[in-house]
């Protein structure tokens, strides 16, 4: 019967959750639309899904991440002061907007504009959730087997 499955490898879950920072200020509520995902295929982060494991239908599971077991420590070397002049004419800067822009291995990284000041911008390639430890409280709603094709290509097709 599946609402006896246990959350195993290769079992596509269907789960609600909410999401704290260790102040207890919500970043996500647990409503809208259920998430669903394949168990074992690397979509989220390795100590939430382990902590997930052997876990059945109807079970509330708290996990609690460290930054280093979530979006990492904030790095100093993505924040950065860029003038204004250095930009394309005509490309829009503006607090609360983005930039893109590359890491020093030639990877593309979002940049968020933190401030303008002076002609200068102040960008953050930081995760806005770098840094911060993490609790995660997740509603496991449904287990079932994922198909042959969600296993090969390692994701969930519905």
């Amino acid at each position: 019967m599946a609402g006896n499955q246990h959350i195993t490898r290769h079992k596509v879950i269907t789960m609600q959750y909410s999401l704290q920072n260790d102040q207890g200020m919500s970043v996500r509520e647990a409503a809208g639309t259920p998430v669903k995902y394949l168990h074992g295929a690397g979509t989220l982060f390795p100590k939430l899904e382990q902590a997930l494991e052997q876990h059945t239908t109807g079970d509330i599971v708290t996990v609690r991440l460290l930054p280093d077991d979530a979006f990492g420590k904030r790095e100093v070397g993505l924040l950065l002061q860029v003038p204004l002049s250095n930009f394309p004419p005509g490309e829009n800067i503006e607090v609360g907007g983005s930039v893109l822009g590359q890491s020093e291995d030639g990877e593309a990284v979002d940049f968020a504009v933190v401030d303008i000041k002076d002609g200068i911008a102040y960008l953050d390639g930081n995760h806005p959730l770098a840094g911060q430890t993490l609790v995660f409280e997740v509603e496991v709603q449904e287990i079932r087997d994922a198909s042959d094709d969600e296993i090969a290509e390692g994701k969930v097709f519905e």
